[in-house]
């Protein structure tokens, strides 16, 4: 089976891996440790930001920057309608109420339009996501929201280096909130991370990620907080992904372009639209089949041993939402036509070119 997703360690990074977690597990600090300091200060470093926060997931992240901006019962937090349940979950952590905004049909986005519309004055944050590593359109999205005195949060959890206008993802709002899931451009043993230029914000996520206090083995509480501490052996893992970063953003462009000119003028489908300004980290190369069943598309693919996925599905048709929300269920129509028809084919540096050649060749059959 050619697989959708895999983290990318090549021999060498293994060996230096190794090499630290015995360092690290010798010196018996294995969270909140150096490696966590070292890499956060890294990290900060390539997005263009003044600090970085490493917590246990992009969820996490997501659950105390809203926390670290005040939101609680009562608040509203703008999300797009189609992406990962956890941009929903984490207004809902919250005691606030995630409002789902409708999405672009080309680039399956958060609309600016539609966003302008839902503003009120419960509208406490919102939340765009980068979708597939391809950038929202942060222009529009910032004169919207700065004229409303709403912060943006950036979900960023696909689009590690990926720049709007050759600036960083995670670089634009109040903050920027990325995973490190194993399947990510950058992935570890899970983990994530919240990126801001905020130094207040910075040391309020400093103590919401460590049950309260700064510091670990200080019994000085300063809130209630949570246990969301990134761990060195994540953060380990993490320092060899980031010097891998370049190697392996060169290779998903250059999958994607392979992907752009062999499937341009396949019937039936139609990619991701990506803006000329904007420079993809292509987490995901994702498609929409504009007719027939997605399903049995899918059937196809995986029976020529292609791992294939649809892309998300709309929050709110989900069961854990269907009863949450007092709007009719076709209130983002465009997120639930695409819905069924968008997917992703398999995308990652340790696909070959025989196996790239392989998709295309069978996609070509299959839709031809």
């Amino acid at each position: 089976m050619i697989r959708l997703r895999k983290p990318f360690f090549p021999e060498k990074s293994i060996n230096k891996i190794q090499n630290d977690l015995a360092k690290a597990i010798k010196n018996g600090r294995l969270t909140l440790g150096e490696n966590v300091k070292s890499f956060e200060k890294d990290f900060a470093k390539l997005i263009g930001v003044k600090f970085a926060c490493g917590v246990s997931s992009a969820t996490a992240g997501l659950h105390i920057s809203l926390l670290s901006c005040g939101i609680g019962k009562g608040d509203e937090v703008i999300v797009p309608s189609k992406t990962f349940i956890s941009t929903a979950n984490a207004a809902l952590y919250c005691n606030a109420r995630p409002i789902f905004c409708d999405v672009q049909e080309d680039t399956f986005q958060l609309d600016p339009i539609k966003l302008e519309k839902l503003i009120t004055k419960k509208t406490k944050a919102v939340i765009p996501v980068h979708l597939g590593g391809n950038m929202c359109q942060m222009n529009e999205l910032l004169d919207i929201t700065k004229s409303h005195n709403i912060p943006i949060i950036e979900d960023a959890a696909h689009a590690h280096g990926a720049t709007y206008h050759e600036k960083k993802s995670g670089s634009f709002g109040l903050m920027g909130v990325f995973s490190f899931y194993p399947d990510k451009v950058m992935g570890s043993a899970d983990g994530g991370i919240i990126t801001t230029n905020n130094f207040k914000i910075y040391e309020k996520l400093l103590s919401l990620r460590n049950v309260g206090r700064k510091n670990l083995g200080e019994y000085d509480y300063n809130t209630i907080g949570y246990n969301y501490r990134m761990n060195e052996i994540q953060a380990i893992l993490l320092k060899e992904q980031l010097k891998l970063l370049p190697k392996m953003l060169k290779r998903r462009r250059e999958i994607a372009k392979i992907y752009d000119d062999e499937l341009k003028n396949v019937r039936n489908i139609v990619p991701q639209k990506i803006y000329p300004f904007v420079k993809s980290s292509y987490y995901a190369y994702i498609l929409r089949l504009m007719r027939g069943n997605l399903g049995s598309f899918k059937k196809k693919l995986n029976e020529e041993g292609i791992e294939m996925s649809p892309m998300f599905t709309t929050i709110y048709k989900m069961k854990p939402y269907l009863n949450r929300s007092s709007n009719s269920n076709d209130f983002c129509p465009i997120s639930e036509k695409l819905d069924k028809q968008t997917f992703t084919i398999p995308l990652h540096p340790s696909l070959t070119d025989k196996e790239i050649n392989f998709v295309i060749n069978k996609m070509k059959k299959i839709l031809n």
